[in-house]
């Protein structure tokens, strides 16, 4: 069909759509108009054969099309195709975390105090570390975890730098930080401790402590020590458990 032919059936629908909707509108207002007079005349309480007689000429609901509105809007819709059927379902939207978890983002966004966890030994070490603490499992899994971690399997979504932190400080630090990478679901992180060369008497207290806070958090799945690229023993790539997206 030309465009031209095509403009003008166009603007033949439009027009009509415009008609019809005026003609409903004079309606709605004679039918508005009528309800007010027959407010205005209603006999006052008490008062029994009023001469007032209003006849209803209109009841309230909806007007009824005559033969040339149904011509008008037949021709106005003409070339629109219903929509098919698909029986697609529109389900409530699922949250994306636990209760538990929700619970605790409404309790941080209000500015609750939340309950800390238990405080974690400087000292201790699992018998899971290897000699030399570049990695660690979590009792239950393989020794592939922490070499997929040290392989790059999962990208890094977030890091901490405990440079210069004392050990509360560090320790306070790594907690808030790794609560809220829980909370946002994130799975892999960089702690970056570094390598311990201007601590006191050379020992890398703040590397050595780290790593063994690690081992005793059961959220932290493994660690392993990050390439020299990345930092090597100044760093580890941490793989924490989140839990699954309930989102279908």
């Amino acid at each position: 069909m030309p465009q031209s032919k095509q403009r003008r059936i166009g603007g033949h629908a439009l027009a009509d759509l415009k008609r019809l909707r005026k003609n409903a509108e004079a309606a709605e207002a004679a039918r508005q108009s009528i309800a007010r007079l027959e407010e205005t005349t209603r006999p006052p309480p008490g008062v029994t054969n009023s001469v007032v007689r209003v006849k209803k000429t209109n009841q309230a609901g909806p007007v009824p099309m005559d033969a040339d509105d149904k011509a008008l809007f037949r021709r106005a819709v003409k070339s629109v195709q219903p929509i098919k059927d698909s029986r697609r379902a529109i389900l409530p939207p699922v949250a994306k975390a636990s209760s538990a978890i929700m619970h605790e983002r409404r309790q941080r966004a209000v500015g609750a105090e939340l309950s800390r966890p238990p405080q974690v030994s400087d000292h201790f070490w699992p018998a899971t570390v290897d000699q030399n603490d570049a990695s660690f499992v979590q009792r239950g899994h393989g020794p592939d975890l922490a070499k997929a971690l040290r392989r790059g399997k999962w990208r890094t979504e977030a890091s901490l730098d405990l440079h210069g932190n004392t050990l509360d400080e560090a320790r306070d630090r790594l907690d808030r930080f790794l609560q809220s990478c829980l909370t946002h679901r994130i799975k892999c992180v960089r702690i970056v401790h570094g390598k311990g060369y201007g601590s006191k008497d050379g020992e890398p207290v703040l590397k050595q402590t780290v790593r063994r806070w690690l081992t005793q958090m059961s959220d932290v799945l493994a660690y392993a020590e990050c390439s020299e690229q990345d930092g090597g023993a100044g760093a580890v790539e941490v793989l924490l458990r989140v839990e699954q997206s309930l989102q279908p």
